[in-house]
């Protein structure tokens, strides 16, 4: 009877041992620093002089970025609380580096710039319209640093002239300044490795 009880016990044990393994397996480990760095994102920058702060999303523990590979597109997005947004979105021509990013059209004629979305409707705004086709480098990026698995860490700086997108409200142009961004990107299922 003692021997059935210390495999039953034993048994218990190695199927707790291996709950715990399958539960906690997956989940990234990141050390003091990388913590520290993750938790320091911004994102702002100055709308004719009015300072814009944009605040990093809950669910996605940041701000939102994402990369599409066939375009080489990077997208930061970022939301202030009167819900209103600013989109930095540009590509490269071969991968994302640290470099100067202009407001154009990249090979597969998506728009590379500075989005501004204020919560008035129709007033939306860009660093490219069609009569302003290009901008340069209106996102600089200055680090693109490899955190741990999956995870990068992306600073830059960001300005220019932002013309109104609406043929029906013509904005008056804008003038965007002081911008700049620390932001985590995490590769994954739809964002793949930079």
């Amino acid at each position: 009877m003692k021997k059935s009880s210390t495999i039953s016990t034993v048994f218990k044990i190695g199927f707790f041992a291996l709950f715990l393994l399958v539960c906690c397996h997956g989940r990234t480990r990141y050390s003091g620093a990388d913590q520290e760095k993750m938790a320091i994102q911004f994102f702002s920058a100055k709308i004719n002089g009015v300072l814009w702060e944009g605040y990093p999303s809950e669910e996605a523990e940041g701000y939102q970025v994402t990369y599409k590979p066939l375009s080489r597109q990077l997208q930061i997005s970022a939301g202030a609380k009167d819900s209103s947004r600013i989109e930095l979105s540009f590509h490269a021509i071969d991968r994302i580096v640290p470099g100067s990013y202009p407001s154009t059209k990249n090979d597969h004629g998506i728009e590379s710039g500075i989005f501004y979305y204020p919560a008035a409707k129709n007033k939306d705004m860009g660093s490219i319209t069609a009569e302003v086709p290009i901008q340069e480098n209106t996102v600089v990026l200055t680090k693109v640093e490899f955190i741990s698995k999956d995870t990068y860490l992306l600073e830059g700086t960001f300005s220019g002239t932002l013309y109104g997108l609406s043929p029906i409200h013509l904005a008056p142009a804008s003038q965007l300044t002081a911008g700049k961004f620390r932001v985590i990107y995490r590769a994954g299922l739809n964002n793949p490795s930079l």
